[in-house]
């Protein structure tokens, strides 16, 4: 892997902070993007800036041909069984709240567990957070050891019935930690 060629495809790590280039880890709350993500966005807003599925115009169409073509091809990557499965949202806290919410809100009640770890990002805490004073849920969490990898022995005494859902990070924006 070329790290600097990689680095250089994204014109905003080019910057210098502090006399140091530019190291980005808040990717939970905005990732920055490369130079073919800005040059599509680009030719989007000049060519194609228009409502999805909104207008019968020339424009919204071409604005829903192109979203419709794109959920299609995430619906293939992932094999995702129709396009219909895929919900494009504006990033991971939008999403987390999304589910939080939705399939919380539905599916959890008083007494139901949710697992979190230690060094998880505020988007992947906080709506978990209003959740349980909102219904009564426990956050039970995996400990993060003093090298900053989790406590993973323990998952078997915290993986209790009452657990209903295990959400946690691959890669803490804070530590670095990459988890398994």
């Amino acid at each position: 892997m070329d790290w600097k060629a990689l680095r250089e495809d994204f014109p905003i790590l080019r910057q210098q902070i502090r006399g140091h280039p530019l190291i980005y880890f808040d990717n939970a709350a905005t990732s920055q993007k490369p130079r073919r993500v800005l040059d599509a966005l680009r030719h989007y807003y000049e060519h194609e800036n228009a409502n999805v599925h909104r207008g019968l115009h020339e424009l919204s169409l071409r604005a829903t041909e192109a979203y419709e073509n794109a959920r299609q091809r995430v619906a293939s990557y992932l094999g995702a069984a129709s396009a219909d499965e895929i919900v494009f949202t504006r990033g991971t806290t939008e999403s987390i709240n999304l589910v939080a919410q939705a399939w919380g809100g539905k599916f959890l009640r008083d007494g139901d567990v949710i697992l979190l770890t230690e060094m998880e990002h505020h988007s992947n805490l906080v709506p978990w957070q209003l959740l349980a004073e909102r219904i009564g849920v426990q956050l039970r969490f995996v400990p993060v050891r003093d090298d900053g990898s989790l406590a993973l022995e323990q998952l078997p005494s915290l993986l209790t019935p009452e657990v209903k859902l295990f959400a946690f990070t691959h890669i803490s924006n804070s530590l670095g930690t990459i988890n398994p």
